[in-house]
């Protein structure tokens, strides 16, 4: 059965030369919606399946012509910490994105852009060359991919019939039924272990995670699909020792001492993310220094698995 290229989705970025995402030059393709809500996410614009408005304050030269563009009155001059600039009342706002191309400071933007599976396959396919090149591909990411599985579906199929390699980086929380729809036309899973204790998966990301072990068992041992586990590491949640000895004891003893283990440092770039979306979020997670990174690696080595930094 041929790909359905016209079934659509969200779509709030498409990243060429990517090389953090899977083997080679890859090309990424971000959906939005998730199902999730990690209290680190990097990406919180890509939550909901809509598009949304972002608003960078530091851009902002209060020079007033988004106000009248907004149907809702949602626009304001105010002050805050001695910056003048245009305020967005959430409340009001309606992600219209009317007031976008008004700003002449690209202090607005508009995250997420409803399209189809060809248009985003053209996009990805103007980098054939250099993923061909250099042993990559496509990798469909969010948001989380299987929360539209119809177009992810349909969107690696398409690739595959292109001719590339075809990977996923998913939180793999979903039912088995979508698991079994999109997995098959999946070259390689990068799959996150966020904690391995349920009741702290549960407090700091919304959900259990019962399902998706469960879930990584079958994509591994039943659709034989190649997995790297990736583990985000965030000081003060998941990054103590017990939870990465866990996690690898179960990435060795539950799936294979085959399957590559991605050590993610935590860092800053969904902060200022939730500041544009009118968040008001006091963040106090800190970095994880190279040496204490070092120190996680060797620990998982210890299990007889390979180890990186990133990736």
């Amino acid at each position: 059965m041929a790909a359905d290229r016209s079934v659509s989705a969200a779509v709030f970025n498409i990243q060429s030369y990517s090389i953090h995402d899977g083997p080679g030059i890859r090309v990424t393709v971000f959906v939005k919606g998730c199902p999730l809500r990690c209290v680190w996410c990097a990406n919180p614009e890509s939550n909901l399946s809509k598009p949304q408005l972002l608003c960078f304050k530091d851009k902002c030269t209060a020079c007033g012509r988004c106000i009248p563009k907004c149907p809702n009155h949602a626009i304001s001059i105010k002050e805050k910490d001695g910056k003048v600039y245009a305020f967005t009342d959430r409340s009001l706002c309606r992600d219209c994105g009317q007031c976008v191309d008004a700003c002449l400071n690209e202090a607005r933007e508009m995250a997420g852009e409803e399209m189809s599976v060809e248009t985003v396959l053209n996009r990805v396919l103007k980098d054939k060359l250099f993923m061909k090149s250099s042993g990559g591909g496509m990798t469909l990411s969010g948001g989380e991919m299987l929360f539209c599985p119809d177009f992810s579906e349909n969107l690696l199929m398409a690739a595959r019939e292109e001719g590339l390699h075809t990977a996923v980086e998913s939180s793999c929380f979903a039912s088995r039924q979508v698991i079994d729809r999109v997995f098959p036309h999946v070259d390689l899973a990068l799959c996150d272990l966020k904690h391995m204790d349920s009741r702290k998966h549960r407090e700091y990301t919304g959900v259990p995670n019962e399902t998706i072990l469960e879930n990584i068992r079958h994509i591994y041992h039943d659709l034989k699909v190649p997995i790297w586990a990736r583990v985000p590491c965030i000081t003060g949640y998941n990054d103590d020792k017990v939870n990465i000895a866990a996690t690898a004891k179960f990435v060795r003893e539950e799936l294979g001492e085959d399957v590559r283990v991605c050590l993610l440092p935590y860092h800053r770039l969904g902060e200022s993310k939730n500041e544009s979306l009118g968040k008001d979020i006091n963040w106090s997670i800190e970095i994880p220094t190279e040496e204490y990174m070092l120190e996680l690696k060797e620990l998982v080595e210890k299990y007889g698995l390979t180890a990186q930094i990133g990736g």
